[in-house]
């Protein structure tokens, strides 16, 4: 059984200004359009198996649960923190927390 991906107002508004940075850079909607829907997919897909992503030790004290799911090249790699939220013994739901853009440095 699948899991139901909600994205937060916030995300999403992450997710709009970076497509549109990128596309002022890369003067090219397509290429915005591509990452885009790439980032959309990867959060989509925490539908299926959720809590194969690490948790984020530096969270590891707080009350929910924060796992850290990683999209990208290696030389630009986007970070998705989110949470998985269990609505009852058969269904459950993953909430995205906020986007941030952090992209690792030579990792």
């Amino acid at each position: 059984m699948g899991f139901n991906v909600e994205i937060s107002p916030r995300a999403l508004r992450d997710l709009d200004e970076l497509a549109a940075e990128l596309k002022d850079r890369s003067q090219s909607y397509t290429v915005a359009r591509k990452w885009f829907l790439a980032v959309v997919d990867a959060i989509d897909s925490l539908g299926e198996m959720p809590e194969r992503c690490p948790v984020v030790t530096e969270a590891q004290d707080q009350i929910e649960c924060v796992r850290l799911l990683l999209h990208g090249k290696p030389n630009r790699r986007y970070r998705i923190y989110y949470c998985v939220r269990k609505l009852g013994p058969s269904n459950g739901t993953v909430s995205e927390g906020e986007l941030q853009e952090l992209i690792d440095q030579g990792d």
